[in-house]
Parts: C-alpha cells; sequence; structure tokens
C-alpha cells in the first residue's frame, strides 16, 4: 500500500484501481497562473503519472497574490520551468514536462496529441479556441475554466461521439474582454476555481460517474450561487415544437426590434456585475433569483430573456414554461456578445 496516496484510495468507489489510473494518465495544463498554480498542486500531489505545463510567461511581483507556487525570489523567472521546480519537490515521482513559451498555432497539435487529457488555464480567448478546437480535432477531453472578478465557470468536454465544446456555449470570441490586470482577480477565487478543475479531471480519469459531463457549472463566490446547465450541440435548438415546447430563439435583428416594444418584458439574467452593460432599458434579475423575483415578471407580456451567450437565458426561459406556466417566452441566441459584435 502507498502511504501517500491512503486517503484518497480508502474513498467510496475510488480505491487501488482509481489510483493507478491517475498514476498511468497524461495531463497537460496550460497555463501557470491564478487558475494553473493551484490546479498544478492538486495534480501532482494525487499522483498523476506524467504532467506537462506549458507558459511563456516571467513571474512578476503582481503575479504572487494569486500564483500561489511562486514567491518573492522567483520574480523574473519563467513560469513553467519554475512550477515544475516547486512540484517536484511536493511529489518527486511525478514526471513534469515544461515547456517555456506560449502555445499557438505551430505548436498546439504536437503538443496536445502526446496527453491524454488538456486543462485550459489560460486567460486569453485567442489561446483558449485554440486549445478547444486542437482538442476537438484530437478527440482530447478538455477541462476549461474561466474567471471574472468574483465569479468562475468550469466545464469538462469529453471530446465523444458528440464532440460537444467551448464553441457550442460561447460560438466566437468576444470582441472586447477585460483582463485580470482592469477587472481585477482575488488569489481565493482563482484557487477554488483551479481546485475544481483538478478535481473534474481526477474524476474524469478515475472514470468516476458524476463528474461535469458536457455540463458548465457557473459559481459567484460573495453569494455562494451556484447553476450547473448541461450544454448540448446545438444548444439554440433544444426546444423542439414536437415536445410542445414555444421558446423562440431571437437574432439580433429580431432582438433589436423587441427593445422599444411596450408589449415586451426584457429580462436579463445575468448577475449584477457582468459586463457589457446594455444600452437599453431592461429588468435584471439574475438567474439563481429567478424564483423570488417571479413577481416582477407581467404574464401578459412576452417575455425576451438574455444573458452573455444564450446558456442561462435558455435555462430561464425552460424554468418559466415548466415551472411557471409561461406562454410567451423568447430568448436571444447567442446571447449579448452577439447584439454588442453586430452592432
Amino acid at each position: 500500500m502507498n502511504l501517500r496516496f491512503h486517503r484518497q484510495t480508502i474513498l467510496p468507489n475510488y480505491g487501488e484501481a482509481a489510483q493507478q489510473k491517475l498514476l498511468n494518465s497524461k495531463v497537460l495544463v496550460i497555463g501557470a497562473g491564478g487558475l494553473g498554480c493551484p490546479c498544478l498542486q492538486y495534480l501532482v500531489s494525487s499522483g498523476i503519472g506524467l504532467i506537462g505545463i506549458v507558459d511563456g510567461d516571467i513571474i512578476d511581483i503582481s503575479n504572487l497574490q494569486r500564483q500561489i507556487l511562486f514567491t518573492t525570489n522567483d520574480i523574473g523567472k519563467n513560469k513553467a520551468v519554475t512550477a515544475k521546480e516547486k512540484l517536484k519537490d511536493i511529489h518527486p515521482s511525478t514526471e513534469i514536462n515544461s515547456f517555456s513559451f506560449f502555445l499557438d498555432g505551430k505548436n498546439a497539435k504536437e503538443i496536445i496529441s502526446k496527453y491524454d487529457v488538456v486543462i485550459d488555464c489560460t486567460d486569453n480567448f485567442n489561446t483558449r479556441y485554440l486549445i478547444n478546437d486542437v482538442c476537438v480535432e484530437l478527440s482530447k477531453p478538455l477541462i476549461f475554466g474561466a474567471n471574472y472578478q468574483f465569479e468562475g465557470q468550469v466545464a469538462v468536454f469529453k471530446m465523444d461521439d458528440a464532440k460537444i465544446n467551448l464553441r457550442d456555449i460561447f460560438p466566437t470570441p468576444p470582441k472586447q474582454a477585460m483582463r485580470c490586470e482592469e477587472a481585477g482577480a482575488m488569489g481565493a477565487v482563482l484557487g477554488i476555481l483551479g481546485s475544481v478543475q483538478a478535481l473534474e479531471t481526477i474524476k474524469l480519469i478515475t472514470e468516476q460517474q458524476d463528474y461535469l459531463y458536457n455540463e458548465m457549472l457557473y459559481l459567484n463566490v460573495i453569494k455562494y450561487e451556484t447553476i450547473k446547465i448541461k450544454i448540448s450541440k446545438k444548444l439554440s435548438d433544444m426546444r423542439s415544437p414536437m415536445l410542445g415546447n414555444t421558446i423562440i430563439d431571437l437574432n439580433v435583428e429580431e432582438f433589436i426590434e423587441k427593445i422599444n416594444n411596450p408589449l415586451v418584458q426584457l429580462i436579463d439574467v445575468r448577475n449584477e456585475t457582468e459586463l457589457p452593460k446594455v444600452d437599453f432599458n431592461c429588468t435584471q434579475i439574475p438567474l439563481p433569483t429567478l424564483k423570488e423575483n417571479i413577481h416582477l415578471l407581467n404574464k401578459e407580456k412576452e417575455i425576451v430573456l438574455f444573458c452573455h451567450a444564450g446558456i442561462r437565458s435558455l435555462e430561464a426561459a425552460e424554468r418559466l414554461q415548466d415551472e411557471f406556466d409561461f406562454q410567451q417566452v423568447s430568448h436571444l441566441k447567442g446571447g449579448i456578445v452577439k447584439y454588442f459584435s453586430m452592432k
């Protein structure tokens, strides 16, 4: 018995067989920053056999507040190389490959092809979509994580036959997005999200039943609100007239026509802090608070819902029909990012 991993192996439905799967696994972590640091620490300590780390960035003093693998003495060093050195002290038997450069279109396929599971811990959209698209092509499971201020998202894309992926949630990158140096970032929030990414990776590798299989977890740590949404290949087409559903998917042009219609009530189901802010009048009811604020909706009007990318608005539309018997419900396909991209 390996005493190092004893506390894991005695867990229900885990055991030595699951631990052996971790020891045989090869995991690639792209980004050794706020998400990557806690994710890497828990992966190494859990007994992953081979870990690859990709990051061309240099450690800066502003990183130390949230990138907890690094210390003041590491300022000026490459993140991937330094992370490898630190992680070897946690579990010397884990093989670690460091790639001290950024992932790009020239190297992504070659690097990703050598690993069983890929974890996206990056902080820019171009790299996120590159990772996603290569994982789709190579059928590599992808663990996605993202943070904005006090909120975060984690998803697991298994890339099985349906190949559900990031583009089924967010078809295209937003034209404008605030980076953490503009929006701010809390180290403890990133620690939670990075830990969830590590946990979902472990659950996937050890074939636990209840991992985020093609699901997106939304987390707001201020109010400790969570939403878990199932992702379909064509999320906007999930409602079928044959099933008696009447949710209408609006394109941007149709949505614009609704904005000043007195027979329409526009509902923003995003959280209060989310950007971009809209340039028209609406009622804001974050999805987790829908039930307690149902009195704010007018059944005599058509309810038009929108969110960031169309996922939560569809979830809200389903609930309004199924739980509260609303008949006239529509939502903005592609979300408010689609609206602003076409203005």
